[in-house]
């Protein structure tokens, strides 16, 4: 077996999937979708399994999915799904109940499609792709639905309706963050929506991975640098699946070796791979972060107390949070006390100084990045929902980037 088959960052892990069965995640998402009849909403933290729990429960072959992130304006979502329908190559008529269908205008619009036209959806057309679907049994899945604008969301919503009452099975997936408000909006929806929330991971559900993985490679690795590494992942498996490949990587494991071996990294070896990890996650969230609104004036240095050089106030206050752990709710007091120990007395910013900065960056976070807000400043508190960012913020060295525009 090979390494890339075990320890899966990013894609669908098969021996290293861990269904949770405490938490009954499968049996529940397979209930609403038997029941049918509504639209099924997966929501959860950032990379928390909800892509994989639904490629899990839902063959590949039974679904047409489409990639919120990918759709700009109505007619790129219904241009999406034209493409993923499996349609015959010549005109047939299914027959259901007293209704009748013909495929021919979706045939000739899959062939405009093909050809490179821009199509227009109008309703009665929708209804149709929407039918096709049905009666083809596929399940319409929509990963990433709060990349759609509130406008797109609401037209897909209205437009499912009526498909929805006649038997469509429709799952959107989404970060939790005010996702399904268009949704809630919608009186004609009430009793036509399942909600399924996918809980943080724990430090058991994250032991499972290496417990499940090591062993399929001919590796016996401690129980305490397994600990180690779940504690590092910050509630995150990709993290996790990334850490445990890194670990074979660099004994050389790329496939099952004979007879089993016990490795035994040591805690230099841990510190080098997240340092090494860090460099593919988080960065581009960060630099946002950190370079601040944009501003016609030049923001005062603030001066490192280790002589090491300057920062600015964006920086240095992302620095002090990250030597809190970073955790991923802290007070006001917290950062200030980091920020003492950082800078120079002369340069440690005032109070509203640093709500003010706090409170740009969350302005930032809701409006130039996509998805759930990676922070929030509320109250003197601190909160921090992004596990990739926090990562970043613990392992990189911030003061050695540039963020000048």
């Amino acid at each position: 077996m090979k390494l890339q088959d075990v320890f899966v960052a990013g894609g669908m892990p098969n021996v290293t999937y861990v269904d949770r069965n405490h938490l009954s995640l499968e049996k529940k998402f397979r209930t609403e979708l038997m029941e049918g009849y509504k639209i099924v909403a997966i929501t959860g933290p950032t990379k928390s399994g909800k892509t994989v729990l639904c490629r899990k429960v839902i063959p590949a072959k039974e679904c047409i999915w489409i990639d919120g992130g990918q759709v700009e304006s109505p007619d790129d979502f219904w241009t999406a799904i034209v493409r993923s329908l499996r349609l015959p190559t010549e005109e047939t008529e299914n027959i259901s109940g007293s209704a009748s269908f013909s495929w021919q205008a979706i045939i000739g619009i899959k062939s405009q499609i093909t050809a490179g036209s821009i199509v227009k959806y109008p309703a009665p057309t929708k209804k149709e792709i929407l039918t096709a679907m049905r009666l083809s049994n596929l399940t319409l899945v929509v990963d990433d639905f709060h990349y759609l604008s509130p406008a797109i969301q609401q037209e897909v919503v209205r437009s499912l309706k009526a498909e929805i009452f006649d038997g469509l099975i429709v799952v959107f997936i989404a970060v939790p963050h005010r996702a399904f408000d268009t949704i809630s909006a919608e009186p004609e929806m009430e009793g036509r929506y399942a909600h399924i929330t996918i809980p943080p991971w724990s430090i058991d559900d994250l032991l499972s991975i290496p417990e499940k993985g090591f062993p399929k490679l001919g590796m016996t690795v401690p129980d305490q640098t397994c600990k180690t590494m779940a504690a590092e992942a910050l509630q995150s498996p990709l993290l996790m699946q990334r850490f445990c490949g890194r670990v074979c990587a660099y004994y050389e494991v790329t496939e099952t070796i004979k007879p089993i071996r016990n490795f035994e990294p040591t805690n230099i070896i841990l510190e080098d791979i997240y340092k090494e990890v860090v460099k593919q996650f988080g960065f581009p969230t960060f630099e946002k972060l950190a370079k601040g609104p944009q501003s016609r004036s030049k923001r005062n240095p603030r001066r490192l107390r280790d002589g090491s050089g300057s920062v600015d106030i964006y920086q240095a206050i992302l620095m002090a949070v990250g030597k809190t752990g970073p955790k991923a709710k802290l007070h006001y007091d917290e950062i200030r006390d980091q920020l003492k120990d950082l800078l120079r007395e002369a340069d440690i910013p005032q109070k509203h100084e640093v709500s003010n900065a706090l409170g740009h960056m969350e302005s930032i976070a809701k409006e130039k990045i996509k998805g759930e807000p990676v922070l929030e400043w509320s109250s003197d508190y601190l909160y921090i929902t992004d596990p990739f960012l926090r990562f970043f913020m613990k392992w990189s060295n911030i003061k050695d980037f540039s963020f000048e525009e």
